[in-house]
């Protein structure tokens, strides 16, 4: 019989998720008091489930390493809708998702020959709306919640925070530069810079490595001895675009972290983590 694309991703998933079952992500890491530097991945612009996603999924899987994968919801095709479901399944020991989704805006759009970008030059109401398309997506086709948010090409304006503000179940904002006032927000606190306090229903995660196209390590490893000063790091990678080395190059990473004994979290688990402490 003649496997077709589709039915090639269905039996490679369910290698993935008969191994997801057999493991959790960091069994010797508690929720309660990990110790050391909190290590969360951040990979962007998820839509459907193929090219390289099974094999970075496959990875994670075999490293028992957790991860925040960034879905844009206008680009998810109706096929793979039960996919993500069945991964988002998978939990760890303390009961988290192996794999975090998360909405990474809703149709990622990129306005030709300006600058205008989906949370970036644009109105209230339409960030508001972009907003509620992607997380009603989540809720009403993938029944699923998203508590974590980062925008496009992390492109924000201060409006963006009080578009984000209308949506109590979000509760994690992931950034680089993220608006004007940033430093100074009561509601968005960074960990790195701030107490977290169990009254604190918000924080907010920098960026501390970005890479799109180009994936290298060096900066990582060279950087480690004062990245462990950190109570946490994120690391935004596309591994869609990922070549043959860079996929070695990031096993690699995945190594020294573990020899390192970093502990993997999903941002959301990071934020629960902080609620707890």
């Amino acid at each position: 019989m003649k496997i077709t694309l589709k039915s090639k991703f269905s039996v490679v998933f369910f290698v993935i998720l008969l191994s997801f079952a057999l493991i959790s992500c960091r069994e010797d890491v508690s929720l309660n008091a990990p110790n050391g530097l909190v290590v969360i991945l951040k990979a962007d612009d998820m839509g459907d489930v193929e090219g390289n996603w099974p094999r970075f999924i496959q990875i994670l899987v075999d490293d028992s390493v957790c991860a925040g994968i960034g879905l844009i919801p206008r680009n998810v095709r109706e096929v793979s809708v039960p996919e993500i479901q069945k991964i988002a399944e998978v939990k760890q020991k303390s009961g988290d998702p192996v794999i975090e989704f998360w909405v990474h805006g809703y149709d990622h759009k990129q306005y030709k020959n300006t600058d205008v970008k989906e949370f970036y030059k644009t109105n209230f109401n339409y960030q508001y709306r972009h907003i509620s398309l992607a997380q009603h997506f989540f809720t009403d086709t993938l029944h699923l919640t998203s508590h974590t948010f980062g925008a496009p090409f992390n492109r924000t304006q201060l409006l963006t925070e009080e578009a984000i503000d209308k949506f109590s179940e979000i509760n994690v904002w992931q950034h680089y530069g993220r608006t004007e006032n940033s430093d100074n927000s009561l509601k968005w606190k960074d960990p790195k810079y701030k107490v977290i306090h169990e009254t604190d229903k918000h924080i907010s995660l920098s960026l501390d490595y970005l890479s799109y196209k180009r994936f290298e390590i060096s900066d990582m490893l060279k950087n480690f001895e004062k990245d462990k000063q950190k109570p946490y790091i994120v690391i935004q990678i596309h591994p869609a675009t990922w070549s043959e080395t860079q996929f070695q190059d990031f096993k690699a990473l995945l190594h020294f972290y573990k020899q390192n004994k970093v502990n993997f979290m999903t941002p959301y688990q990071y934020y629960n983590f902080l609620q707890k402490k």
